[in-house]
C-alpha cells in the first residue's frame, strides 16, 4: 500500500510540472503585469520567473524526470513484491499509458488552457521546486553551454524578431484578448507602410478644383467653396498642365478678392505613383507641405494625396 501511494504521488506531481510548464509557457505577461500593478502580490512573484524563464523550464523539467523516475521505480518494486514479476519491460508498459495520459497530456491541456489561473491559484507550490531545483537547474544550463556553445548556456536573450515573428504575436495578442481588431488593424498599418505605394490612396485629379493663374481670390475662394476643397490646382493656358497649388487655408483671411493668385501660389511636390507611402510621408514632412502631386509613367498628373491620406489607410 505505502509504494501504491508513493506511486500516486509521483504522478500527481508528474502531473503538476508538466502543467506548471505548459501554464508558463501559455500565460500572457501583459495581464500579469496589470495584475501585479494592481498590488496583487502573486502576479509580482511570477513576473519574476519571467526573468529566468530558461531556468524555470528546466526545473519544472528536472522535477517532472525526477518523479516519473521515482515512478517507475516504485512500480517495479510492487510488481516484484506483490506478483513476483522482476521484468522491468513489465512495469514500463503498464506505466508509460497512464504517464502519457494522466502526467503529460491531459495536464499540458490543461495548463494551456488556464494558464494565468493555474499559475496564480499554485504560485507558493511553484515557487517552492523553482527554489529546489534552481541551482541544478543553472548547473545543467551551464553544462549545456559548454556543449552547445557560450550562446546557449549564457542566458542571454536574443531580443529580436522579424516580420512574420513580430506578425503572428499579434496575431497571437488579438486571440487572447491584448489586443482589439482596430489596434491590430493600426500595427499592420504601420508595418506596410513602406510597401504602399501612394496611387492606393490617392485622390483622383479630376475631382480637385482648378483656376488658371490669371484669375482673382474671389475666383479660387468660390472654386473652395463649392468643392469644400482644402487644396486648388493652378494652371495657365493648359488644364492639363499643374505648375502649382493653392491651400484654402492660405486665402481665409484675405480680404482683397481681386488679388491675383501668384502671391498664393505654391510649387508643388510631383510624386510616382509607385512611390511608397513613408518615402511620400518623409518628403511631405521634409518640405514642409501637405499635398503633393501624383504622376503616371508618362508623368502626367492622375491624382493628389494629402498627408492626412498617408496615414489614415
Amino acid at each position: 500500500m505505502t509504494l501504491l501511494l508513493g506511486l500516486a504521488v509521483c504522478l500527481f506531481f508528474s502531473a503538476f510540472f508538466s502543467a506548471s510548464e505548459m501554464a508558463f509557457l501559455s500565460t500572457d505577461r501583459v495581464k500579469l503585469r496589470e495584475l501585479s500593478e494592481q498590488g496583487i502580490v502573486r502576479a509580482r512573484w511570477l513576473l519574476d520567473l519571467f526573468t529566468n524563464s530558461r531556468e524555470f523550464l528546466t526545473a519544472m523539467l528536472i522535477g517532472n524526470n525526477l518523479v516519473n523516475v521515482s515512478a517507475a521505480v516504485l512500480l517495479t518494486v510492487f510488481l516484484e513484491t506483490r506478483f513476483g514479476i522482476e521484468n522491468e519491460w513489465v512495469a514500463t508498459a503498464l506505466l508509460a499509458p497512464v504517464l502519457i495520459v494522466f502526467a503529460e497530456t491531459v495536464p499540458k491541456g490543461y495548463g494551456r488552457f488556464r494558464g494565468r489561473g493555474f499559475l496564480l491559484d499554485h504560485t507558493s507550490l511553484v515557487l517552492f521546486f523553482w527554489k529546489l531545483f534552481a541551482w541544478p537547474a543553472r548547473l545543467l544550463l551551464g553544462a549545456s553551454g559548454v556543449f552547445l556553445g557560450t550562446g546557449q548556456g549564457s542566458g542571454q536573450r536574443n531580443i529580436l524578431v522579424n516580420e512574420d515573428e513580430f506578425r503572428f504575436l499579434i496575431e497571437e495578442s488579438v486571440r487572447s484578448g491584448v489586443l482589439e481588431e482596430h489596434e491590430k488593424k493600426f500595427v499592420e498599418r504601420i508595418l506596410d507602410f513602406e510597401r504602399i505605394p501612394v496611387e492606393r490612396v490617392l485622390v483622383p485629379v479630376a475631382t480637385v478644383p482648378r483656376v488658371e493663374l490669371s484669375e482673382k481670390v474671389k475666383d479660387a475662394k468660390g472654386r473652395a467653396r463649392q468643392t469644400g476643397s482644402k487644396v486648388i490646382l493652378v494652371y495657365e493656358e493648359i488644364p492639363n498642365i499643374v505648375i502649382g497649388m493653392i491651400y484654402t487655408f492660405d486665402l481665409l483671411f484675405e480680404e482683397d478678392g481681386e488679388k491675383p493668385l501668384r502671391s498664393f501660389l505654391r510649387s508643388p511636390i510631383f510624386l510616382p505613383k509607385e512611390t511608397s507611402l513613408e518615402k511620400a510621408f518623409l518628403t511631405l514632412q521634409e518640405r514642409r507641405q501637405s499635398f503633393a502631386l501624383v504622376t503616371d509613367a508618362q508623368l502626367e498628373v492622375v491624382g493628389l494625396v494629402n498627408i492626412e491620406n498617408l496615414l489614415a489607410l
